[in-house]
C-alpha cells in the first residue's frame, strides 16, 4: 500500500486506483471523478489521506530489463520503415520538383508498407517524437502526417484499402510546395505577409498537380486542396462549408496541425505533446472537427513505452506503463533510484521534457 493525500487529487480528475481507509475498506472506488462536493464530504469526515494498492508494480520491476530490450528492437524495426519511407518520398518529390517525373507505384508501395508496419507497431508510431528525423524539411512533415492519418483511420475502423488511400493522401498533401521557392519554403524565420500569401497557394497548386498532371483520384487531390479549410469557414484557399469537406481532409487537418506544432524548427521550439493536445482542444469547433479530434487525442500515445523523460522533480526516467484514456499521465521508472512515479496518483509531478533519441 502507498499513502495518497486528498490534496494531491485535483477536482475533475478520475481516481486511478481504489482508495482505502486504514482498515482496508474502500472509501472511493477507481474511476470516480473527484468533485468539490466529494472533497467536502471526505474532509467533513476528517479524511484527508488514503491507502492505495500498488500490487502489480513489482511486475514492472521484474520484467523491466526484458521490456527494455524488446522496445529497442521494435523501435529499430520502425525506424527502418520510417527511414525507407522518407527516402522514397523525398526522392520522388525532389524528382518531380526538378524534372516533373513521378512514380505513382513507388508511392503506392510506400503507403502500403506504412500501413502494414503500423499494424504491427502502432504504439511505437503513436509516439512519433521518439523516431522522428530532425530534418527541417517539408518531406518529413508529409511522412509524419501520413502516419498520423493511418493511426486515426485505424481508430475509425477503416479497412486496409481505405487506410492505404489515407496514407497516400497524407504523403502527397503538400506536393504543391514543390512549386514554392526554397527561399520561402526553407526560410529559418516567420514568413512575412506576402510570403505567407505565396505559401498558401500550395493547396490549389497541389490539387492541380494531383488531379490534372498525375491523375490521382479526386479524393486524394481534395486533401491537398482542403487540409487548411476550417470548421468556421475561415480557412483557405476557398473558405468551404465544413459539411462539404472530405473525411480524409478533415483528418489531415488535425494531423497537419499536431505534427507542425510538435516538430522542432529553426525558428521555434517544439511544443511538448501534452501542451500540443491542450492546444488542439482550444481550436476544436473553429479550426478542427470535434469528433475526429477527440478520437485522435484518445488514441495518441504522448509518451510511448520506452520514452526517456525528465520530470518536473528533476528526475530522469523511462515510461514503463500507460493509463488508457490519460496519455499525459504515465508511470515512469526513475533511472537513478529505480523508483516508480505514477503520474495518475501524484498530480504534483508531470513530464517536463522528452529526452529525444538521435537517429
Amino acid at each position: 500500500m502507498k499513502k495518497l493525500y486528498l490534496s494531491q487529487i485535483e477536482n475533475g480528475s478520475p481516481i486511478s486506483h481504489d482508495l482505502y481507509n486504514s482498515h482496508g475498506a474502500i472509501l472511493v472506488p477507481k474511476g470516480k471523478i473527484m468533485t468539490p462536493k466529494l472533497r467536502e464530504q471526505l474532509l467533513r469526515n476528517n479524511i484527508d489521506s488514503f491507502s492505495v494498492d500498488i500490487t502489480g508494480y513489482e511486475q514492472v520491476e521484474d520484467h523491466y530489463e526484458h521490456f527494455d530490450e524488446s522496445v529497442i528492437r521494435e523501435i529499430e524495426a520502425v525506424k527502418k520503415v520510417y527511414n525507407d519511407s522518407f527516402a522514397a518520398l523525398s526522392s520522388e518529390l525532389e524528382t518531380f520538383k526538378r524534372h516533373q517525373h513521378f512514380s505513382k507505384a513507388t508511392m503506392r508501395e510506400t503507403a502500403k508498407e506504412l500501413v502494414e508496419s503500423i499494424g504491427k507497431y502502432k504504439h511505437v508510431y503513436l509516439g512519433l517524437e521518439g523516431i522522428r528525423r530532425k530534418d527541417v524539411y517539408t518531406y518529413i512533415h508529409s511522412l509524419d502526417v501520413a502516419i498520423f492519418m493511418i493511426v486515426l483511420g485505424k481508430t475509425l475502423t477503416m479497412n486496409k484499402n481505405d487506410l492505404e488511400q489515407a496514407a497516400l493522401a497524407g504523403l502527397l498533401h503538400d506536393i504543391g510546395k514543390t512549386a514554392i521557392d526554397d527561399s520561402i519554403l526553407l526560410k529559418p524565420a516567420k514568413l512575412s505577409f506576402s510570403e505567407m500569401e505565396t505559401m498558401k497557394k500550395h493547396s490549389e497548386i497541389g490539387y492541380d498537380i494531383l488531379k490534372n498532371k498525375l491523375h490521382y483520384p479526386e479524393f486524394v487531390a481534395r486533401v491537398a486542396l482542403e487540409h487548411h479549410e476550417r470548421v468556421d469557414m475561415q480557412g483557405y484557399p476557398r473558405k468551404l462549408n465544413w459539411d462539404h469537406i472530405h473525411l480524409f481532409s478533415k483528418m489531415a487537418a488535425i494531423c497537419d496541425v499536431y505534427d507542425a506544432i510538435t516538430a522542432e524548427r529553426i525558428y521555434k521550439r517544439a511544443m511538448l505533446p501534452h501542451d500540443a493536445i491542450e492546444y488542439l482542444m482550444t481550436i476544436v469547433g473553429t479550426h478542427l472537427d470535434q469528433a475526429l479530434t477527440t478520437q485522435f487525442i484518445r488514441n495518441i500515445v504522448v509518451y510511448p513505452l520506452g520514452t526517456r523523460v525528465r520530470l518536473n522533480s528533476g528526475e530522469i526516467g523511462i515510461v514503463v506503463r500507460l493509463h488508457d484514456g490519460y496519455p499525459t499521465r504515465p508511470v515512469v521508472k526513475c533511472i537513478e533510484n529505480r523508483a516508480l512515479r505514477d503520474l495518475m496518483i501524484d498530480h504534483t509531478i508531470f513530464v517536463d521534457q522528452v529526452c529525444y533519441s538521435e537517429n
